[in-house]
């Protein structure tokens, strides 16, 4: 096989080829998040999530944003220093999502449903300590609900 047809074989099976698979929670991301974010595997009620935990400022404000996908049974867990009054919002992020804000005793106090992109901040009804972010619907179609607790949640 001459070198122009070699090259030009190599090319084609390297663009038929899967990309490598993604971090173990599922989660994909674009240049722009940060790697080597600490994972743990959460559980409410009988479901299992995998999520990357966003625990410095840096990591907290980065958050989902720029990401194009979100794996089932995946997501992102804010860890705070303190409870407060929470708010989110969707800016720069492409994924619909569900958020739950959690007290310090693991327990979900609202689950909102967050569209991609917007400004509006979608606030907390008490003070929350964690912030769960998962695909919009996913609580709901799991009847998760206010209430129910999340056990897993590291230290």
């Amino acid at each position: 096989m001459n070198p122009r047809t070699l090259s030009l074989a190599v090319t084609l099976l390297i663009a038929g080829c899967p990309p490598a698979p993604g971090p173990r929670t599922g989660i994909e991301s674009t240049p722009r998040s940060e790697p080597g974010l600490q994972t743990a595997e959460l559980r409410i009620l009988d479901r299992h999530i995998g999520v990357e935990i966003a625990r410095t400022d840096k990591q907290r404000r980065l958050g989902l944003m720029f990401r194009t996908s979100l794996a089932p049974d995946s997501g992102m867990l804010f860890i705070f220093e303190k409870e407060a009054f929470r708010y989110f919002w969707m800016k720069n992020t492409y994924i619909p999502l569900s958020i739950a804000y959690i007290g310090r005793n693991s327990v979900i106090i609202d689950i909102l449903e967050m569209a991609p992109e917007d400004t509006t901040r979608y606030p907390s009804s008490g003070p929350a300590i964690y912030v769960l972010e998962m695909n919009a619907g996913w609580f709901q179609t799991r009847d998760i609900k206010p209430g129910d607790t999340v056990f897993g949640i590291p230290e």
